[in-house]
């Protein structure tokens, strides 16, 4: 009649040990916003193609600061053309290492 409880407690402390909840992991890497790209819907022709180059050339030509009505002008012309603009982001990954904690001087540590 003892073993009873004791396999009874055991299991419960065993399925009380499976239930809690468990520690979130690390995060390995942070991610920054870098640039956006412009990536195409469906398979661009030819005339599209070289509409969207020649739109992103002038883009890059212009000064933010000066030229933000020409800059909107543009985007309003690459939103009627069969593109999406996708965010890109920088990995960067997170460095958990930790110095050997016995380091010593006489072993070059």
């Amino acid at each position: 009649m003892e073993a009873a409880p004791d396999t009874l407690s055991g299991l419960m402390r065993a399925f009380h040990f499976l239930s809690r909840p468990k520690p979130a992991p690390k995060p390995k890497y942070t991610y920054e916003n870098s640039y956006t790209a412009l990536h195409a819907r469906r398979r661009l022709t030819r005339e599209e193609s070289a509409a969207v180059d020649s739109l992103t050339d002038q883009l890059r030509a212009l000064d933010p600061k000066s030229d933000g009505e020409r800059i909107k002008e543009i985007l309003s012309e690459i939103g009627k053309l069969p593109v999406k603009f996708v965010p890109l982001k920088r990995e960067t990954r997170i460095d958990n290492s930790k110095r050997y904690p016995y380091a010593s001087a006489k072993r070059g540590g």
